[in-house]
């Protein structure tokens, strides 16, 4: 039977599914509960959690952490590649939580190699507490997003406090009000970093994907005469 020139969208939807099972999934409070970080239970007095920790863990982490299991296959370590070590961040929880998204949606709809699935799905979804509630813990999960944001918000300050630097009467109202947006406009450069960020894993996840799924369909492909 001839099986076409191209592979199907079901061969990128199975290889998606075939990734995440190879992903260990937890509930990020469970695990705070358990390394003693979070009380354990609501209705017995427990002093013995660490307060000390809980600004880090309660406030930086997504809403379920996202492992690769002990068992997964070598394999499996080229096609997650970038999600280890994109050339700028090393991997940390939030990756891999962009990551389980970003597979669940090709499995769902296929390949999304500009990131518009998983961007769409971050901005809108009503499952999850995603940009709006979520753009300042991915922020303060990683001191490089830090600084590399912290630089630009205060490009922003300066030249909000110095565009209308002048002896008119309203200089000080201008500058004010140029102030006040420039604060307001890098919360919106927040949640677009945040955004940018999952698309970029979302595409490097369809590019690794789309690797294998045609090398194992140039394998199959019956030799012809």
């Amino acid at each position: 039977m001839d099986q076409g020139t191209e592979p199907r969208l079901e061969d990128y939807q199975a290889m998606a599914k075939a990734l995440i099972h190879w992903f260990d999934m937890a509930e990020t409070a469970d695990l705070l509960k358990e390394v003693g970080i979070l009380p354990k239970s609501r209705e017995k007095i427990d002093k013995g959690y660490d307060r000390r920790a809980q600004a880090f863990a309660k406030h930086a982490l997504p809403a379920q952490i996202v492992r690769l299991k002990s068992d997964a296959p070598m394999a499996s370590l080229h096609i997650f590649s970038e999600i280890y070590d994109n050339g700028f961040l090393r991997a940390d929880p939030w990756r891999w939580w962009f990551a389980w998204i970003a597979l669940e949606l090709i499995a769902e709809t296929g390949p999304d190699p500009t990131g518009r699935h998983i961007k769409t799905f971050l901005k809108d979804s009503e499952t999850h507490p995603l940009t709006d509630e979520s753009a300042a813990r991915w922020l303060a999960c990683n001191p490089l997003r830090v600084r590399y944001w912290s630089r630009g918000i205060e490009r922003d300050i300066v030249l909000a406090q110095t565009h209308h630097a002048s002896d008119t009467a309203n200089a000080a109202v201008k500058a004010e009000h140029h102030l006040a947006l420039a604060l307001r406009k890098p919360i919106e450069v927040l949640k677009d970093a945040l955004l940018e960020e999952a698309a970029e894993v979302a595409g490097a996840l369809t590019m690794r994907i789309e690797e294998r799924v045609r090398r194992n369909f140039k394998s199959q492909m019956p030799l012809r005469a």
